[in-house]
Parts: structure tokens; C-alpha cells; sequence
């Protein structure tokens, strides 16, 4: 089923109108296309990630931090990490911790941040997030931590890890 939609003008600065045009077209969409695309990344998490005061890193910088540590110091880094800002945003955004939202905010959180393909899948009340990323064995250690901390500190469950030098898998039950 098709979103509704509705129309709106807007007056914008003509460098942004040309930047938007160039872009739109290198990505071989349409600008309403863009536009939304840009809207609808600001309303879904933008805007969150604002007022949560998260910063961007780039891939390089992430790996060579990893780099940095042993695994037991990953581990607890992750740990850390994952066990309290996705409660906090999870709760801000959705107001409830549930498996669907706390899924939500995984794909969300792979699909913008840059840590990895994500991909989700439910069947019989098992929920499978697989997750392949560039940053080696550390960065599966890393990101194995973080899903596992996320899981236990929204749902008060376990779940099931595997890992490879580039890709984690997690379920966990409904």
C-alpha cells in the first residue's frame, strides 16, 4: 500500500537547489525523490541523533580506534555503549521497549551509522539480525558485544552470536 503523500512549496537557497539537482541526478532519482529521501532521514533519526548529541565518525577512524584496543577492552567498550544510549533512544523515539522496536532501532542504527549491512528477518517468534561490515575480527568482536548488550539491557534476554572475521549473526526470541 501506497504512503499518502501531500504537497508543499518551499523556498530554498539556489546553491542548495543546484547541489540537490547534481545530486539527485548523479543517484539517477528524481528530486522529489531526493527530497523525501532527505526528509524522511531528518523525521526518522536526525533529529534524534541531535538530541541525543551523537557525532559521526568515519569507518577509517572507527577501525583504527579498534585497532587501539585488546579484545577484552573492546568487549567492555561495546558493552558499555550498547547497554545504554539504544534504551535511552529506543524509549525516546518508540516510548516502549518491545522486539519490534528494539529491531527497529537495529536496522535503523546499521542502515545510518555505517557500521554494516544489515539485514532482519522473523519466523516463528525468532528474530535473526545478520550484519556483514569491513572491520575485521575486531569489529565482529566489537559489534557481537554491542547486539548482545542492546538485547539484555532493552529486552532482559540472551541471545544467540555467531561471528566471522566479517559478519555477526544474533537471534533472539520475541
Amino acid at each position: 500500500m501506497a504512503k499518502k503523500t501531500s504537497t508543499i512549496t518551499f523556498r530554498i537557497n539556489e546553491e542548495h537547489e543546484k547541489g540537490l539537482r547534481k545530486e539527485a541526478e548523479e543517484k539517477r532519482i528524481s528530486l522529489n525523490t531526493l527530497a523525501n529521501q532527505i526528509l524522511g532521514d531528518h523525521v526518522e533519526l536526525d533529529q534524534y541523533m541531535k538530541k541525543f548529541g551523537m557525532i559521526e565518525m568515519s569507518k577509517g577512524a572507527f577501525k583504527e580506534l579498534l585497532g587501539t584496543l585488546d579484545e577484552k577492552n573492546i568487549i567492555n567498550f561495546a558493552k558499555s555503549i550498547g547497554s545504554k544510549e539504544p534504551k535511552d533512544f529506543i524509549l525516546f523515539k518508540w516510548k516502549e521497549l518491545t522486539p519490534d522496536t528494539v529491531s527497529d532501532f537495529v536496522k535503523m542504527y546499521f542502515e545510518n551509522c555505517g557500521y554494516g549491512v544489515c539485514d532482519m528477518q522473523r519466523n516463528n517468534n525468532i528474530n535473526t539480525v545478520s550484519v556483514h561490515h569491513d572491520f575485521g575480527k575486531k569489529g565482529s568482536v566489537f559489534l557481537k558485544a554491542f547486539l548482545e548488550a542492546i538485547i539484555q539491557s532493552t529486552l532482559n534476554r540472551d541471545g544467540n552470536v555467531t561471528i566471522t572475521e566479517n559478519s555477526v549473526s544474533l537471534k533472539f526470541s520475541n
